[in-house]
């Protein structure tokens, strides 16, 4: 047999263990042993491991440099094959129940499909059996397409009267824009949207063009509109934020795919550390006002949230400020809050500064380091007696309490990041010391480029 074809086979095989690993739960318990042993030895670091890995691929492929050529060719195309059969790659994530890939323009996608055009046109006509990975990458395509177009249409509304529509304004340095649902959308914490938006005015091609935005609103039921907060970086988003400066009210009309992603469980974890930067903070919003809401309903075991967040300047702080008021003024169950914020900016021309008791901004980089180790000790938790807290909160921590009635520190640490590659390099060297100590890490499905 061919090795292309018996590395086709297995590339194959893996996406079809994917689908069967999501839809067998008693494979979780064998995962959940191994997942602290890849994260340590696999995913947070450059080991012996990654050479290994690649020294055996090399080996497998080893050939004659008369076949290096062919067989490069063939490789190239049966790795483009899972690129060719969706026009989203978050689709595709949504379902092999994975975390969403990064997203890419319209134009990258032009040229995909004119890259596969091009290859097809150049293989040899004489052998049928290599246009078969071309053939099956357009039926599993034009497949996909069709579902997802029909989920679009369904979402959208667009045969009915009312059809999803946007209200687009702005404050300080950022794009706030409401969109308005045909009909109410169940939207967990996390997920994105990918939105098309036709303004003319702004740009009359705006309508070839989506973007991938985190959903900043939350609510225990399907909402009927959906809230993002969005970052001005050039093209559309940042004629979006000059238009909305000039008082220009937009209500375009709009398409959205999704929501795609994962949503982070959170609800076992006692000690929850979210680290961002800029406006990475988007990202972390809506986990803000889930667990705040799941704390004040005793549905969750949370007893300190720790928002860490690095910028460059005030302005972001200034644009998110309201929101994060609404999840301070939702934390008050029992005279008492779990939220704390720590604001740090790069800024010179700023000192130390309040904003209430619980969000402070100081200046310089935040100290990752320390911050870990502080919230690993549990130094911040309040402990409490069980006679002093009622039946429901009892329930909750029941079997964690050790003898005099202290609440013990059990460990259970999430730490997600939505932030620039430095600051995830830092935190996954400093979280691979304390795997063993019950830490989660997880990275968001938004990670802001600076």
């Amino acid at each position: 047999m061919d090795n292309s074809l018996i590395y086709a086979i297995v590339m194959g095989g893996s996406f079809c263990l994917l689908l069967l690993i999501n839809c067998l739960p008693l494979l979780l318990r064998f995962v959940k042993y191994l997942f602290p042993l890849l994260l340590k030895y696999l995913i947070y670091r450059y080991s012996l491991a990654d050479v290994l890995i690649q020294l055996i691929y090399i080996a497998r492929n080893d050939i004659t440099i008369s076949q290096a050529g062919l067989r490069a060719g063939t490789l190239a195309i049966i790795n483009l094959i899972p690129l060719f059969v969706v026009p989203y790659l978050s689709t595709l994530a949504d379902l092999l129940a994975l975390f969403p890939f990064k997203s890419a323009p319209e134009q990258v996608r032009s040229y995909t499909i004119l890259t596969a055009y091009t290859i097809w046109r150049h293989l040899p006509s004489e052998k049928g059996f290599p246009r078969v990975y071309i053939y099956i990458s357009a039926g599993l395509f034009l497949l996909i397409y069709i579902y997802q177009g029909y989920m679009i249409i369904r979402r959208n509304g667009i045969f009915h009267y009312r059809s999803a529509q946007a209200h687009i304004t702005h404050e300080y340095s950022a794009v706030r824009v409401r969109v308005q649902l045909h009909k109410p959308l169940d939207v967990k914490a996390g997920q994105i949207i990918n939105l098309w938006m036709w303004i003319p005015s702004v740009s009359f091609w705006s309508f070839l063009q989506s973007h991938p935005f985190v959903v900043i609103s939350w609510a225990e039921r399907a909402q009927d509109h959906l809230d993002l907060f969005i970052e001005p970086r050039r093209g559309l988003t940042r004629d979006l934020l000059r238009y909305a400066e000039g008082e220009r009210a937009m209500h375009p009309w709009v398409l959205f795919s999704g929501p795609h992603g994962k949503s982070i469980p959170t609800i076992d974890c006692e000690n929850i550390l979210m680290i961002a930067s800029g406006f990475g903070i988007a990202a972390h919003l809506p986990y803000l006002k889930q667990l705040i809401h799941g704390y004040n309903a005793r549905e969750v075991r949370a007893r300190r949230i720790h928002l860490v967040w690095q910028v460059r300047d005030i302005s972001v702080i200034l644009a998110a400020q309201s929101l994060l008021n609404g999840a301070l003024n939702e934390d008050t169950l029992d005279d008492g809050w779990i939220l704390a914020i720590s604001i740090y900016c790069e800024s010179s021309d700023i000192g130390d500064k309040s904003f209430g008791k619980r969000a402070n901004v100081r200046p310089g980089k935040a100290p990752l380091r320390e911050i870990l180790q502080a919230e690993v000790a549990g130094k911040h938790i309040e402990k409490k007696l069980v006679d002093n807290i009622d039946w429901d909160t009892k329930r909750l921590v029941e079997g964690e309490l050790e003898s005099g009635g202290q609440a013990r520190r059990a460990g259970q640490l999430l730490v997600t990041v939505s932030a620039t590659d430095d600051i995830r390099d830092e935190l996954r060297s400093a979280v691979r010391g304390h795997l063993t100590d019950g830490v989660s890490f997880f990275e968001l499905d938004f990670q802001p480029s600076h």
